[in-house]
Order: structure tokens, then C-alpha cells, then sequence
């Protein structure tokens, strides 16, 4: 992975999203917070826009092997990543969709010789793997997941910001008026 000097991992992100999806895991790790909103958010708005995922899903493709659905995973990674583009909410994205693709695995399972527990963590190491291996080198220019935080913390500064200075200005506007207000009286 590289000199990676965040002490939060792709895979403790990727498996505490994993873990609250499919077993609704609690935390106060502020990191994890932002993904789980952003990759939940992620989830809705694609399942209301987008319900061919799902159809996808449940296409002829058996799958009661791990190698049949790899080929899932894989096609879900080159198709997020096709046009080169690397974001933040690209990454988030992908790894919801992983945590989509396991539970429905998990769902439809039928075949004994694959776990619950082993199809979890397996699609948690495809996932891993595919962020720190392609996308190190973004990663790394970015600080890690680190700089996720402190993008996702910039952007909701810049929200309450706007937010202040719009109550700022609506406060302004009232006194304003009623200043107007008092004079025609």
C-alpha cells in the first residue's frame, strides 16, 4: 500500500462499512460517520434512479462460486473507474456497491460451501485490494484517507459558512425592513 501514514486503512474503512450495512455496528470514528452517510446516500439515490444494479444481480450468472462473483466485483470496479475519473465519492461508491453485492449474495445464498462470514470477507478483500492496488497512486496524493476527512470536513465547513452568512444577511434584511418599517410610520 505504500507509505501510508494515516492510521486509518482502505480496510478498516471498507470493513467498518461492511459491518454496519450488514450488521448495523455502531461507532463515533468520524471518518467512518462520513462514509456510512455518504455511501448510504449513495445507495438510495441509485436504487431510486438506477434499479438495473439489482437487475443485474439477479442476471443468469450463478452465483454460488467466488469466482462468479468476482467477476461481478470486477465489473462493478471498471465500470465506476472506466473513464479514469477518481473521486472520493467514486471510492465511497464502490465500496457501497460491494457491501450491495454481499448482501445480496448473502441472500440468495443456497450452496453450504460458501459462508456467510467467507463471502463478506472476501468481497471486503476484492474491494481493498482494488482501491489500495489502482488507485494507490491517487491515494496517495490525496493523503490517504486522511485527506477524505479533511475534504469532507472543508465541505461541510463551507456549508455551515454559507449557512452563517446567510442568517447573517436574512437577519441584516429584517432589520433592514424594519428599520424602513419604522421611518414610514
Amino acid at each position: 500500500m505504500g507509505a501510508n501514514d494515516s492510521p486509518t486503512t482502505t480496510r478498516s474503512i471498507v470493513t467498518d462499512y461492511f459491518d454496519w450495512r450488514l450488521s448495523n455496528k455502531i461507532t463515533t470514528d468520524r471518518l467512518f460517520l462520513i462514509v456510512r452517510k455518504i455511501a448510504s446516500d449513495c445507495e438510495a439515490t441509485y436504487r431510486s434512479q438506477q434499479p438495473t444494479f439489482n437487475y443485474r444481480l439477479s442476471s443468469a450468472i450463478d452465483l454460488q462460486t467466488l469466482d462468479n462473483i468476482r467477476i461481478i466485483h470486477n465489473e462493478i470496479a471498471n465500470e465506476l473507474f472506466s473513464d479514469g475519473v477518481i473521486t472520493w465519492g467514486r471510492i465511497i461508491t464502490f465500496i457501497a456497491y460491494s457491501a450491495v453485492l454481499a448482501e445480496h449474495i448473502i441472500q440468495q445464498l443456497n450452496n453450504n460451501n460458501l459462508s456467510p462470514n467467507l463471502i463478506k470477507s472476501t468481497i471486503i478483500d476484492w474491494t481493498t485490494d482494488f482501491i489500495d492496488s489502482n488507485l494507490q497512486t491517487w491515494l496517495q496524493s490525496q493523503n490517504y484517507w486522511a485527506g477524505c476527512l479533511k475534504f469532507y470536513d472543508k465541505a461541510l465547513q463551507r456549508r455551515n459558512s454559507i449557512g452563517r452568512y446567510a442568517g447573517i444577511l436574512g437577519t441584516i434584511g429584517v432589520l433592514t425592513l424594519g428599520a424602513f418599517y419604522m421611518r414610514r410610520t
